[in-house]
């Protein structure tokens, strides 16, 4: 029996050595610990980011430490794309790249555009050839029936736009396979984007009231750890391509939640809700991801 596992051990870190993944979106938030996550396993990553990220110093001290396994491609115009990757031999490609919000004005149109489609898709159709896995991250604001491709936004109509060209490429090499993975929301214990979770965490801090919607507020939240035993999940099992949702089986209701740390805590969170309708996330008809669960 020990025999056996230790062959298994081997025969695992031989695979993840061999395997070459190409990542978009390092610089954000859940990309950026992802390629950390994977680093510390022994994956071997290049990510691909524009020449403003060159000085960026939290890359530049990954690189160091992982010299042997991280490497990063730059570019200045989407045109330098084509070149830099034409060459370079990938296994698997992970699109966290996004530009988000929750709503837009006219002038940021280009920028959902180019983040969210011409960059993914430059990509694909450069390397698509060469791929085994393709896994993109898009949300369920797609879906705000939780079955059609209904947007809630801009933000969400460029991403399912996204899905139509990535369904045009799986056309054009059926041994690749493809994963569409959504969720509502995420949180991790340094999160700091400007959502609900650590806005309230952030104002506990300052002692400052947060303003919340309704009373009847509900989440659905995956821990960003959860999200990422997911992508391992796909890099290393036989799972079929298709369009997966990633959920919590309980929605949060934040008026519990808040009640619940504030009787336990020696000063409360301060929060002034602004209405008594009941909001919760749409139940998703998307199919769930197999073998995966959200453990926290």
């Amino acid at each position: 029996m020990e025999l056996f596992f230790i062959i298994y051990i081997i025969n695992l870190y031989i695979r993840i050595n061999q395997m070459k993944i190409l990542i978009t979106g390092s610089s954000g938030f859940i990309g950026n610990l992802f390629l950390k996550s994977a680093l510390k396993n022994g994956y071997h990553i290049t990510d691909i980011l524009r020449d403003k990220n060159t000085k960026k110093k939290e890359l530049i001290q990954l690189r160091k430490i992982y010299s042997k396994s991280y490497k990063s491609i730059f570019y200045k115009k989407f045109e330098d794309i084509n070149k830099k990757l034409k060459n370079k031999k990938f296994d698997y490609f992970i699109n966290f790249a996004t530009h988000y919000r929750n709503s837009h004005s006219n002038n940021e149109i280009p920028s959902f555009i180019e983040s969210n489609i011409i960059f993914p898709s430059i990509i694909l159709d450069t390397i698509l050839v060469k791929i085994k896995k393709i896994i993109n991250f898009g949300t369920m604001m797609q879906h705000i029936d939780g079955r059609n491709y209904i947007p809630q936004n801009f933000y969400a109509s460029t991403k399912s736009a996204f899905e139509m060209i990535l369904g045009y490429f799986v056309q054009r090499n059926r041994n690749t396979k493809f994963y569409n993975l959504k969720f509502y929301e995420s949180y991790s214990e340094i999160d700091r984007r400007k959502k609900l979770i650590p806005t309230l965490y952030k104002n506990f801090k300052k002692n400052k009231t947060t303003k919340i919607i309704t009373k009847n507020l509900e989440l659905n939240i995956i821990h960003t750890n959860d999200l990422i035993k997911s992508i391992y999940l796909i890099l290393n099992k036989n799972i079929k391509s298709g369009d997966y949702c990633l959920k919590n089986q309980k929605n949060i209701k934040i008026k519990r939640l808040i009640r619940s740390i504030n009787d336990k805590s020696p000063r409360p969170i301060k929060v002034k809700f602004l209405s008594n309708k009941p909001i919760k996330p749409q139940k998703s008809f998307l199919k769930s991801l197999p073998k995966w669960k959200a453990d926290i």
